[in-house]
């Protein structure tokens, strides 16, 4: 074993992917006004390369990308962002490629793909890595004059703390002497759940295949033989990189005919895919083109609209009260924007259709639209688009195939086409409502319920098939996967139960008649947050201690009188709540692992990110509290 000291104050970050990154930055860009008298060690901890993190490491695929467009990418704050701390120009993904990425050497794997891309192209993970570690090194650079950044590719296994300080645990028996301690771990490594023990032993019993939830390019997909059926459920991001992998990862090739339509080739390796989920259609697809508004400010989802609708005090249920409230506002920012960039297509002024769609009740809001917007496809549905196959009934499967294919071709047009901007205005609008909620939920206001059910089930759901989506060209190689046999959609409201007489895995829909049946299940979504099953050992064993716990939000209406929610507690300073109640004021951990702000690790520049309003607080309250701490110096001892 082997103990680290540092003299002067000393901060350890366990965790060196976005979120880690964009802490540090806003570390770097506060030092002037707000390091004290000694020197700052930070000590950063991660077992993968640190910038990317697991997620964004730079060994895994190419064939994997990201859902942004690289000119939506971006984790340096610009002058849009409200933050105490000094804000630059803000370089983007897209900047980067085109001062950093296009000049690296031929041969070079990231420069060869960023020759290739443009504003709108979707960029593989590996140069989202690249474009990381960039900002962390250059956050290390502008932290030079006031700390030293020491790397760690270890994994941290432990935290204890006291008055006196910290310490952490490190995989290879280093313990680090700290003051403070950052949990910035992103994503937490998921045990499996109790439904999904007792599926995979039923499974077993069975000879079949079961794999359960997971970060998809860590699964092991050997298991699923060529040509093989296999049942999918869950048809978001997760499923597409399924299908990237068990596709063009096995020597498939995609080509366009003479006619422009893309064709799939198998290579003779591939499963045949079975897909099915609550919708029964793909999320939606990326917009294809950048977009420079302006947004449209929100009128409804706003303190004063929440106030003047609900009060103040009353705790807020989010798909009841709220629900409403968002549907209006998505549909004001579509109609803003047709108005402005379409007027051609309206039978009013934007002035009297604005004035009496904000005063209509649902009924008359329909019927306004109906005058005031000829064409259907510049009125805006939520209901329509968030369940497409609602209410629609198939004879057979072909028939089904061919209504989702319609579907999202029409899809692809659609986010194709500048002429819907509308679509971009919805898409702002859902993130800065994002921005309203997350605020609800720091200020209290929700319900339990809401916080640990609606708010990753109904909301991120709602939010993630509607804005964050794969890219276009990931559903065009679905398109031709589907026409190529190797891809069959199930439909609505799929589901799939083990027959134990049969020993088989059969699904079935509610858009079609019959079932399929298959020897292969694969759960093609990521882990629910729960910390309690985690299997990141730190976090583990804070919790056996009780140095740290699950936040547990009584609810009478409950069966068990409680509701948990599988998330660390925090307080408002982000502060590890342990078991006793009690703040620690020397570990703090941020992330959608944790009670905290439920905040994307990358923003889209000129959006004011709550990303970078949150890292900023942070970074300035670190250093108050490490200008002022104080270490005896001491060497490296082993």
């Amino acid at each position: 074993m082997s103990r680290w000291d540092a003299p002067g104050p000393v901060l350890a970050v366990v965790g060196a992917g976005p979120t880690g990154v964009g802490v540090l930055e806003r570390l770097a860009a506060n030092a002037a006004e707000l390091a004290g008298g000694g020197r700052l060690t930070v000590h950063l901890v991660d077992p993968h390369p640190p910038g990317g993190g697991r997620v964004w490491r730079a060994a895994q695929p190419s064939l994997l990308w990201a859902n942004s467009l690289v000119a939506d990418v971006t984790l340096l704050p610009d002058p849009s962002c409200t933050v105490e701390g000094p804000v630059g120009d803000g370089v983007t993904l897209a900047q980067w490629i085109d001062w950093v990425g296009r000049h690296l050497p031929d041969g070079d794997p990231v420069g060869e793909e960023a020759r290739r891309l443009t504003p709108t192209s979707f960029p593989s993970r590996p140069l989202v890595n690249a474009y990381l570690s960039w900002v962390l090194a250059g956050a290390v650079d502008r932290l030079s004059p006031w700390a030293d950044v020491v790397v760690h590719p270890r994994r941290a296994v432990d935290v204890r703390s006291d008055a006196d300080g910290a310490e952490v645990a490190l995989d290879d028996g280093t313990v680090l002497a700290v003051d403070t301690v950052l949990l910035a771990q992103g994503h937490l490594d998921a045990g499996p759940t109790a439904g999904e023990r007792a599926l995979a032993a039923a499974a077993a019993r069975h000879g079949l295949t079961y794999l359960p939830t997971g970060y998809t390019a860590d699964v092991d997909l050997a298991a699923l033989a060529p040509g093989e059926d296999v049942l999918v459920r869950g048809a978001g991001l997760a499923f597409v990189d399924l299908a990237v992998l068990l596709t063009s990862g096995r020597g498939g090739r995609f080509e366009r005919d003479a006619d422009g339509v893309l064709r799939y080739l198998p290579s003779g390796d591939e499963p045949v895919l079975h897909v099915g989920s609550r919708r029964g259609v793909p999320y939606r697809a990326k917009l294809a083109y950048t977009w420079a508004g302006p947004p449209v400010p929100l009128r409804f989802l706003t303190p004063a609209g929440i106030e003047a609708a609900f009060g103040a005090t009353r705790r807020l249920d989010l798909q009841a009260d709220l629900g409403p409230l968002l549907a209006r506002e998505l549909a004001w920012a579509h109609y803003a924007e047709l108005f402005r960039a379409a007027p051609e297509r309206t039978r009013l002024s934007w002035d009297e259709f604005a004035e009496r769609l904000a005063a209509a009740g649902p009924a008359a809001a329909r019927r306004l639209v109906a005058a005031a917007v000829p064409d259907p496809a510049d009125r805006f549905d939520l209901v329509a688009l968030d369940r497409p196959l609602a209410d629609r009934w198939f004879p057979d499967g072909d028939r089904l195939q061919e209504a989702v294919r319609q579907h999202v071709r029409a899809d692809l047009t659609r986010s194709a086409d500048p002429r819907h901007s509308s679509d971009a205005a919805v898409f702002v609008a859902l993130l800065q409502s994002f921005g309203t909620i997350g605020a609800l939920l720091a200020a209290g206001r929700l319900t339990p319920e809401s916080e640990s059910e609606q708010l990753t089930g109904w909301f991120m759901n709602l939010f993630s098939y509607l804005a964050s989506g794969p890219p276009g060209p990931r559903l065009e190689e679905l398109l031709a996967l589907s026409e190529a046999g190797v891809l069959r959609f199930l439909g609505a409201d799929t589901q799939v139960v083990l027959d134990e007489e049969a020993g088989l895995f059969r699904a079935r829909s509610a858009s079609t008649p019959g079932e399929t049946p298959a020897r292969a299940l694969v759960d093609a979504r990521l882990p629910r947050a729960d910390v309690t099953a985690t299997r990141d050992p730190l976090v583990a064993a804070l919790l056996a201690r009780g140095d740290a716990r699950e936040r547990v939000l009584p609810d009478p209406t409950a069966p068990s009188g409680a509701r948990r929610t599988g998330r660390l507690d925090v307080d408002a300073d982000l502060r590890v709540v342990r078991a006793s109640g009690l703040p620690d004021p020397r570990l703090l951990a941020l992330g959608a692992w944790t009670s905290g702000p439920q905040v994307a690790g990358f923003s889209r520049p000129r959006t004011n990110a709550p990303f970078f309003r949150t890292n900023d607080a942070l970074a300035r309250r670190l250093w108050h509290s490490l200008a002022a701490a104080g270490r005896p110096v001491a060497a490296e001892v082993a």
